[in-house]
């Protein structure tokens, strides 16, 4: 049982009998209290690494070169006691494995896959680093972090260029994004900001690539594809936000402007490689800003994608994180809105089409089944943003598809025939696409549009063990005893 795991680290653990509420709640105490030595040498550490690695992950399937995989039971219990026997300050990694997977725009991106064993190393060292690291976070980078979300930091451009009353709001962006920025980031530079496990983190980094059989030294880059590689993107560019913000005395602020000096009405707002100045004129941009984001980046050894970066003004508007953020004019009142791009748009509703044309045959509760999960991640997803009239946009063009594809099964009945067999009304809303015997309904997006989001706050971290209420109230208890990687 799991009270005795501890005791019997010579053995190999039962891994169905294990209760995993015990070790969640030792590692996350060693976590807010920052024990690192302990921590690293836990042994609930290591049952926690490889459940996340080999049964959580996306890629508990994908193998590294030594195409090892551990889908049962004892083979996962069989690696963990590997992995007990293993000093991860001297152990030796093995090279990754090049994938290579499509892009939006056409493109390839290289991935490098490391072995599942070396991928429980990596969240093992995660797991130690990320509570010290999420304590000295920017309070405005809100990628790939613990209760750090997308909207996040669309709130938080909203919230620093609309206009409000008679207060002055900076009104140019510069919208940028870092070219290659995984692929490029240099290694001494990455290294001198993380004292602890520095030795290992360079094996890690220099251990190569295989890719056709031929072996290639790796001089720059973390490899997309480890499980460590996005936390030490965020530790390469921590420190961008200081180059412009101003911290209040508390440490956390909702729009971050010197009162004096060069940075004055400067904002840095930083999701992973992109991000967004705003600053009060287009020539501080050119002048001041480029400037010190260049040098700043160059000596991480990265630069900026000249093709994706622009300078707008807030009445044009731009697109970043799948949303156009733009500033309006109207007769009555002047208002800043944050809506789904409309590639974004595009994006969904060809995908929509492609399930339906894909399933043409198939059950009208079966392509329910189909389309519910992709329409309602993608709801989820813009809720917070003023997305009524396309939520309404969407749903009809749906129904359009659904009424085309309904037809073509049907082509010698009426209309009013078919509607009764597929479409139902209940309450207010009509024209519902589903089954009536099974209850199965497709999902509605448009009541779900222009809920109030509530941004997180500064500096706050999951970590942080007084902080726990604020979690809890933010995301629900269960979230906060399964936050731990």
């Amino acid at each position: 049982m799991c009270e005795s795991i501890e005791q019997t680290k010579g053995h190999v653990v039962e891994w169905d009998s294990i209760q995993w509420d015990k070790p969640k709640r030792h590692v996350r105490r060693l976590q807010e209290r920052n024990l690192q030595k302990l921590l690293v040498g836990s042994h609930f550490a290591r049952l926690l690494a490889v459940k996340r690695v080999t049964q959580e992950n996306r890629g508990k399937y994908t193998p590294g070169i030594d195409g090892q995989i551990y889908p049962t039971s004892r083979a996962r219990a069989e690696l963990v006691e590997d992995v007990r026997q293993t000093n991860i300050f001297n152990y030796k990694c093995k090279p990754l494995r090049r994938v290579y997977i499509p892009k939006r725009s056409g493109d390839k991106r290289p991935l490098g896959i490391p072995t599942i064993k070396d991928r429980v190393m990596q969240m093992l060292v995660k797991m130690v680093l990320e509570p010290e690291w999420e304590a000295k976070f920017e309070p405005h980078s809100y990628g790939f972090r613990p209760g750090r979300r997308c909207m996040d930091a669309i709130w938080q451009i909203w919230a620093t260029i609309k206009i409000q009353g008679t207060q002055k709001r900076s009104a140019w962006i510069l919208d940028a994004d870092i070219s290659g920025c995984f692929d490029n980031i240099d290694h001494e530079a990455l290294l001198k900001k993380v004292p602890v496990f520095r030795e290992t983190i360079r094996k890690w980094l220099k251990t190569g690539i295989i890719e056709l059989g031929k072996y290639y030294r790796t001089k720059s880059g973390t490899p997309q594809g480890g499980i460590i590689s996005p936390l030490l993107a965020n530790i390469a560019l921590d420190g961008m936000e200081r180059l412009f913000g101003a911290e209040n005395s508390k440490g956390n602020y909702t729009c971050p402007s010197n009162r004096y000096g060069e940075n004055k009405g400067l904002s840095l707002i930083r999701y992973a490689d992109d991000f967004v100045v705003i600053a009060p004129s287009r020539e501080k941009i050119v002048r001041y800003v480029l400037p010190k984001l260049r040098a700043f980046l160059k000596e991480r050894g990265m630069e900026l994608n000249e093709v994706k970066t622009k300078i707008v003004h807030r009445d044009e508007g731009f697109n970043f994180l799948g949303f156009h953020i733009r500033q309006y004019h109207g007769r009555a009142k002047r208002v800043c809105l944050a809506k789904p791009s409309k590639k974004s748009i595009k994006r969904h509703l060809e995908h929509i089409k492609t399930v339906i044309s894909n399933n043409k045959q198939i059950k009208a509760d079966e392509l329910v089944s189909e389309l519910n999960p992709v329409i309602r991640g993608w709801a989820n997803y813009y809720r917070f943003s003023t997305a009524k009239e396309t939520f309404n946009y969407i749903d009809y063009r749906i129904w359009n598809m659904l009424w085309r594809w309904c037809l073509r099964r049907h082509p010698d009945k009426m209309n009013k025939w078919v509607r009764r067999r597929y479409f139902m009304n209940i309450g207010k809303r009509k024209w519902i696409f589903g089954e009536r015997r099974d209850n199965l309904l497709l999902f509605s997006r448009s009541f779900r549009a222009g809920v109030r989001y509530t941004p997180v706050k500064g500096y706050n971290s999951p970590y942080d063990a007084t902080l726990h209420e604020y979690w809890e109230k933010r995301y629900g208890k269960s979230w906060c005893g399964n936050m731990l990687m």
